[in-house]
């Protein structure tokens, strides 16, 4: 129920009760119950990206709950700011500073490659984002596929926008992809880069720097099969939950009348009444 109230304060929030919302978020994020406290935590980032109007103060909240260093609050709100940043792009960096302070602190997979995306994409800006890349390089072989492809993305957008201060990073990063790794996705990726590096950097630019289209709001997208069944199941608790009846009812075995078993007055009746 407290899951489902969370989508449902999303879909109610508009620029007249956002204050009100956030309240209630910021109050939930507070919580022992860590899953409820990460979709809280992500409440507010779809808050952020459905209201424009609204997003500063969003990203506020956010803040100051990276600022209570609660190890998971800190990790999801900064996935949370990469979302925001992805919808808003160059707005909200003023906060990077904060987040870069809570770098020693990323355990989570999720929350470690949205750190190194938002290093990666303003590394112009990031007085420190050589020193900061190296950091993460350092645990490039410990690191699962998702980070390790997001690190290697985000070495090669250094090199592409500060080259004097990447040059011998990015073919360190670019080696361990292509030698060190066995996972197809991260070694194919690293071929890709380094022939383009080494061929036409241009291009390059072109690919890796190019614009990324915005994410958007999807507080009230419902896919089309799903919303044709809930209006079919329109009076029940699937209009509720969002969700087919077989979703969250177990199927039982429906016994016919004619199979139950037959008390003895009941068999005399059916004998003839002897």
């Amino acid at each position: 129920v407290k899951m489902e109230k969370l989508d449902v304060l999303v879909m109610l929030s508009h620029s007249g009760n956002i204050d009100q919302v956030l309240m209630e978020f910021n109050e939930y994020a507070t919580e022992i119950d860590d899953e409820f406290v990460r979709k809280s935590v992500r409440s507010i980032g779809r808050c952020a990206v459905k209201l424009p109007d609204a997003a500063e103060r969003c990203v506020k909240v956010l803040v100051d709950l990276i600022k209570t260093k609660v190890n998971y609050v800190v990790q999801e709100a900064i996935v949370v700011i990469r979302n925001i940043f992805r919808k808003y792009p160059n707005k909200y960096e003023g906060v990077i500073g904060t987040l870069c302070e809570n770098l020693e602190t990323l355990d989570d997979s999720e929350a470690k490659a949205s750190m190194i995306w938002i290093v990666g994409e303003y590394a112009e800006r990031i007085d420190n984002s050589p020193e900061l890349m190296e950091g993460f390089v350092e645990t490039f072989a410990e690191d699962g596929a998702q980070v390790q492809l997001q690190l290697l993305t985000a070495v090669v957008k250094l090199f592409l926008k500060r080259p004097a201060n990447a040059s011998e990073l990015v073919k360190r990063v670019l080696g361990l992809a292509t030698r060190e790794v066995d996972n197809p996705d991260v070694r194919d990726r690293g071929f890709i880069y380094w022939r383009l590096l080494s061929s036409n950097p241009e291009q390059a630019k072109q690919v890796v720097l190019a614009d990324k289209p915005t994410i958007e709001d999807d507080t009230d997208r419902i896919e089309t099969l799903l919303l044709d069944d809930l209006i079919y199941n329109l009076a029940t608790l699937s209009s509720v939950y969002h969700k087919r009846p077989q979703q969250f009812v177990d199927r039982k075995r429906i016994i016919k009348p004619d199979a139950l078993p037959l008390d003895d007055d009941d068999e005399q009746e059916a004998g003839g009444g002897a």
